[in-house]
This record gives structure tokens, C-alpha cells and sequence, in this order.
């Protein structure tokens, strides 16, 4: 059962005390929201992002602390103002006191800054620092490696395997996520002696990559560094390929979306693409074994995006367990410091910030010809944790 394989098990939990404010009618629900984009530029991700949740709202048989589960969800549109909307509605109209979602970082924060106001519980998977940096709050965690620890876990190992590739250049998403990762990059680069060439930004969703592309290809950089996600970076890294960058250049993807992205690339572009990711199914006996139960339900291996929903929700539903409350403020507390198994092993809730600490992947687009089966598109090169210290970190809750 991949309760017992995913979480340390609290047994029977009594009954909590409603909270104050919710819908009479709905007084003895968890009202759990899903927040995703449906649509908008990042609305490919929403279908993995709704299956994880289900799955983990069906596994513990619609239950949480003896309370039944009603599931909701809410179309972030890929669009800041739009989230803090909806979950302000789900808050007011549906009783919602706990959220879980997002794939645009610039939506969580927005959506962070209302479960702050209205103490409710919200967890997500986003990258930018301020999550669990400085715009932090008591009732926001992360599961996901935020750019810090993304960038470190990606480049460390890339630039071992490639140590003359100093010349870098960089094509960034001009929001909150690309700026982490940015800056990140530019640490890292200062620290191991790179020198960066030339950045372009580009607005969200863009449409097209060949002006970036041809300025990147001009330069004739030693890597070609892609910090955007989803359809941006799956059209720069298709483009980059049709002007040839692959025969004189290292090209590394920061931040992917995994199997989605993977499967929207194809092998033909994937392939000698070196490839950051949260969690990839064939990377260690604990991702493969995640896997299982999504596998089975959906008929293919569970990805990123199905994995971080899923266990956001799984660790929701824990928290009210160990807590014996539906409170969000105590469901929070229960979550600090707890260790737990999750989708790529042994993983921990660090207190003082919120942040899950995990490994982060460096993978390989291999050949179509050495693909064993249909999501087979990488090898796994490296893993690593490098969670914000203590000390660096601009968290205060």
C-alpha cells in the first residue's frame, strides 16, 4: 500500500474540532484545493497535477483525521492575480482551509501571501528561492529543490564532465523563477571561474526562440544554459537543435518538467542533452518504486509533476493525521521537522524554513535506438542535495 511505503504512519486519529468559518453545511469536511493551470502556459501540466492528487485523495479512502475529503479544484491560469482569486473564492465559498499546487512560481507567491492572511495550509512545488527564502511564512511549504539547490545539484556535476567548457550563455524567463535561477547560475559561475557571455529574457509563453537562439548560436558559446520550463523550454531547446547548436555546444536544461517535457522534445532532440529534474521514475529502487501505484492507476510512470501533487497532498493529509486537528496552524507544526519516505527515499521537513529536503537529478537524453520502452528518453548521470544553508537563508517565520 503506498501509504505505508510513502509516509511513517501516525494510526488512528481522533477527531478534530471544526474550524471556525466553514460553510455549515461542509463544517465536518477537509476541503482540499487543487490549484493548477488548465490552461494558460503552463496547462499542460494540469492533467499530471490532477491525477497525483486524486491518487493520493483515494488512497486514504477520502479520510483524513476521521474527517471525509471533498476535493476541489481551481485554474490558476497561469496567471498570479487569477490564483490569489481563486483561492480567496475556495477559501470563502468552499471551506477550503487547505491548498496544494501551482507550476508558475510567481502564482505561489501570490497564493502563499493568502494562506498567510487567512491561515490556511498551502503547499507547493515551485522553484523560485523566496518560497521558503524571503517571503516565507508559517503556513507555505515546499517539496520541491528550490533554484539554489537545482542550479548547485545540476552544474557541479556538468561542469566535472566538461571542466574547458567556460563560456556560458543563458536564455531566462523574465519572472520571479527565472531570476532565482539566474542568479544562482551566476554564483555558481563566479565561484567555478566561468565567464557569461550573453542572457536573453524572454516573456512567458512566448511564442518564438529564433532570434535568442540565433544571438546564442552568434556567440558561440561552450554552453547554451536554458533556464526557462515547460512549452518555453521545449521550444528553445527544439530550436537551439535546428540551428545546430548540439554540434558545438553543451546544452543544459536547468529545471525540467520531467516526463511531460521529455515526451514534447522527442528523442531526437533530447538526445546528448544534459537535463536537471525533481524526479525521475528510473533513477533509484525508491523512485521506481514510487512509480508503482501511479503506473497502475494511469498506465504510465509517474513523472514530476504527478509526483509533487501526490505527495503535496499525501503530506497534507499526514499533517491533519499527526496533529489530531484540522487546524492549518497545527497541521503546520505537526509537519516541522518530520522525516518521512517519500518519491525518492528518505526526505525531511526542515522546521525553520519549510522546505523538503531531497536530492535533485542530473539526467541524460540517451538515443532513440537505446530507449528500452516508450518513456525511456534518459540516463541518470548525478544526484544531489545542496538545501540553502542555514546561515544564507532569508527565512523568518
Amino acid at each position: 500500500m503506498i501509504r505505508k511505503r510513502f509516509l511513517a504512519t501516525t494510526g488512528g486519529a481522533a477527531a478534530a474540532t471544526a474550524l471556525a468559518g466553514v460553510p455549515a453545511a461542509a463544517a465536518d469536511e477537509v476541503v482540499f484545493a487543487g490549484i493548477y493551470s488548465s490552461t494558460g502556459a503552463y496547462a499542460a501540466f494540469g492533467r499530471d497535477t490532477d491525477r497525483g492528487f486524486a491518487l493520493a485523495v483515494n488512497e486514504v479512502k477520502k479520510s483524513a483525521g476521521g474527517h471525509p475529503i471533498k476535493y476541489i479544484t481551481r485554474d490558476d491560469q497561469t496567471k498570479p492575480d487569477v490564483g490569489q482569486q481563486q483561492a480567496t473564492d475556495a477559501y470563502e465559498h468552499d471551506g477550503a482551509r487547505f491548498f496544494a499546487g501551482c507550476a508558475s512560481s510567481s502564482v505561489a507567491l501570490a497564493i502563499a501571501q493568502v494562506v498567510k492572511d487567512k491561515h490556511a495550509l498551502f503547499w507547493t512545488s515551485v522553484g523560485a528561492d523566496e518560497i521558503t527564502g524571503k517571503d516565507c511564512n508559517a503556513f507555505t511549504f515546499r517539496w520541491s529543490v528550490p533554484a539554489y539547490g537545482a542550479v548547485r545539484a545540476t552544474m557541479y556535476p556538468f561542469i566535472k564532465q566538461f571542466p574547458n567548457a567556460k563560456k556560458w550563455y543563458t536564455i531566462t524567463p523574465s519572472y520571479v523563477f527565472g531570476e532565482s535561477l539566474l542568479t544562482n547560475v551566476k554564483e555558481v559561475a563566479q565561484e567555478r571561474g566561468l565567464t557569461l557571455i550573453g542572457n536573453d529574457y524572454h516573456p512567458l509563453g512566448a511564442t518564438e526562440f529564433s532570434n535568442y537562439i540565433a544571438k546564442a548560436a552568434a556567440a558561440k558559446p561552450d554552453v547554451l544554459c536554458l533556464l526557462n520550463f515547460g512549452g518555453d523550454a521545449i521550444k528553445a531547446l527544439k530550436t537551439a537543435t535546428s540551428y545546430g547548436l548540439k554540434k558545438t555546444t553543451q546544452i543544459l536544461y536547468v529545471w525540467s518538467g520531467g516526463l511531460l517535457d521529455f515526451a514534447g522534445i522527442g528523442p531526437e532532440d533530447l538526445e546528448g542533452v544534459h537535463v536537471g529534474c525533481q524526479y525521475w521514475h528510473e533513477s533509484t529502487a525508491a523512485t521506481r518504486k514510487a512509480s508503482e501505484s501511479y503506473k497502475t492507476a494511469y498506465g504510465e510512470p509517474l513523472g514530476y509533476v504527478g509526483a509533487s501533487a501526490y505527495i503535496e497532498a499525501k503530506l497534507t493529509f499526514e499533517g491533519i493525521e499527526r496533529a489530531k486537528s484540522v487546524d492549518p496552524a497545527h497541521v503546520a507544526k505537526a509537519l516541522e521537522g518530520f522525516k518521512y519516505g517519500g518519491p525518492t527515499g528518505a526526505e525531511e521537513v526542515r522546521a525553520f524554513d519549510h522546505q523538503v529536503i531531497k536530492p535533485y537529478y542530473l539526467l541524460l537524453g540517451k538515443a532513440k535506438s537505446a530507449m528500452k520502452d516508450q518513456w525511456d528518453y534518459v540516463d541518470t548521470v548525478a544526484s544531489g542535495s545542496y538545501p540553502v544553508p542555514r546561515e544564507r537563508s532569508l527565512c523568518k517565520l
